[in-house]
Formats: structure tokens, sequence, C-alpha cells
């Protein structure tokens, strides 16, 4: 059961459709975030069928920002906005089909001043799709 599903997940992450790629929030703590996409025929980030890898990507930087929109709302203060600063170690093992759910998980490595270092990976049922490490910006 999700935390929070696509109706309201407009009110965690700043991303707005066409290019929303981030529908659930299934698990979310200081650690980490486990998030879901279902992807839709027609979507910005789809092509023959496939989300591309452009969109994987996304929904990976889309997943760090709906866990700390949800972080930031259980603590009753505004999100901080972030920015990729950097991706490391990106591989993406297959492009995943239409109707079928991509689920990500968010994992915390570190965060220094600034910047916050996360692992990244993203499966389809049960096969892996992606895994990179990710740096955000945080602007204060």
């Amino acid at each position: 059961m999700a935390l929070v599903t696509k109706e309201n997940i407009f009110n965690y992450i700043p991303q707005r459709d066409p290019i929303c790629l981030v529908h659930k929030i299934y698990e979310c703590s200081d650690e980490s975030t486990k998030t879901g996409f279902t992807i839709e025929n027609g979507h910005f980030f789809v092509s023959d069928g496939q989300l591309t890898e452009a969109g994987i990507v996304e929904h990976m930087a889309q997943s760090c920002a709906a866990g700390a929109g949800y972080s930031s709302s259980l603590k009753n203060v505004p999100p901080k906005v972030g920015f990729i600063a950097n991706i490391k170690d990106l591989v993406i093992h297959s492009l995943p089909k239409v109707g079928s759910e991509v689920i990500t998980t968010v994992k915390l490595k570190a965060f220094v001043m600034n910047v916050t270092l996360v692992v990244i990976h993203s499966e389809c049922n049960g096969i892996p799709i992606s895994d990179c490490e990710m740096k955000i910006f945080i602007q204060e």
C-alpha cells in the first residue's frame, strides 16, 4: 500500500504533467525512499512503447525529490529546492515497457554541507532497470 498516490503526488514534487515521473511513494524515512511510476502510453518520455533513458534518469531524480518533499511535509517545513550536481556510475540495464511499473529505491549515502549523496536502484517486475550514484545540491 502506498503512502502517497497519483492523486496527491503533486503535494510532494515540483514537477507537473507532462513530465511527472513519480506516481506513488511506498516508503519514506530519513535513510531511504521507495517510489513507483506506471509507464503510460503517450507520456513525454516514452518512445517506441518504452520509457527512454532520459525518462529513467529523470524518474530517479524525481524519486529523490519525492522523498525530500514527503519528509518536509511530515516536519511542516517547506521543501528545499535541489539540483542534480553529478551522476556517477549510471548503468541502464533495460528500458521498461508501457504498462509496467518502475519501482525505485533511493538510499542516503552522505550529506555534507549543501550536497546530498544518494545511491539509486530501479527495477521492474524484479528485474534491474538502472543504478547510479547521484549528488544533489540543495539550495538554501
